[in-house]
C-alpha cells in the first residue's frame, strides 16, 4: 500500500536498540550485521524498526533467494522473540538497491513502505550505499528514500 506517491512521508528515526525492536542481542548496543544461524548456515542480520521489527540481510541476488523458506526461518528465529519481517537486499550500484520481503503471518509480500525504508537504512548503516539518498526497487515499484544518518528517514516519492 502506498500512502501518497507525491508527498514525502517521514518514518522517524530508525530504532536500533535491541530491547526496543525486540531482538536478543547483548554484545553491542545495536544488532548490525550480526550472525544468525539457520540450518547450519550463517546469515548476517541487521535488526531495526520503524514500529515493526525487521531483520535486513544483504544478498548477492534477491531473485535467487528462497524468500518463503529463509524468510520464515529468520523471521521466527529465537533471536527475534516476537518475530520479525525480513528484507533481502541486493545492492545494484552505488545508490540503488533491489528488495524482496517476507512478512510475519503473511509470507512473501510484494510491497511495504516501511520495508523499503528499512532496506535503505540498513544499506546505509552497512556502508553499502554512501549517499544519503537511495533508490529502492521492490516488486517493480521504485522509491526514493532519504536519510542523513542522524535524523528521520523520509520516503520521498514512489515512481
Amino acid at each position: 500500500m502506498i500512502t501518497n506517491a507525491n508527498i514525502p512521508t517521514s518514518f522517524g528515526k530508525p530504532i536500533t536498540a535491541p530491547c526496543l525492536i525486540p531482538v536478543h542481542h547483548a554484545s553491542t548496543p545495536t544488532c548490525i550485521n550480526d550472525p544468525f544461524m539457520v540450518d547450519g548456515k550463517e546469515y548476517r542480520v541487521t535488526a531495526l524498526s520503524f514500529g515493526t521489527p525487521h531483520g535486513a540481510i544483504i544478498v548477492s541476488d534477491v531473485d535467487k533467494v528462497d524468500v518463503p523458506s529463509l524468510g520464515a526461518s529468520l523471521g521466527t528465529h529465537v533471536l527475534f522473540p516476537k518475530g520479525a519481517d525480513i528484507v533481502f537486499i541486493e545492492v545494484v550500484d552505488s545508490d540503488s538497491i533491489k528488495v524482496r520481503l517476507w512478512q510475519r503471518n503473511k509470507g512473501e509480500s510484494s510491497f511495504s513502505e516501511e520495508a523499503v525504508c528499512v532496506a535503505a537504512t540498513a544499506s546505509m548503516m552497512l556502508h553499502k550505499i554512501h549517499s544519503h539518498r537511495v533508490k529502492v526497487v521492490m516488486a517493480g515499484i521504485s522509491c526514493l528514500v532519504n536519510w542523513d544518518r542522524m535524523g528521520e528517514v523520509v520516503l520521498e516519492n514512489t515512481f
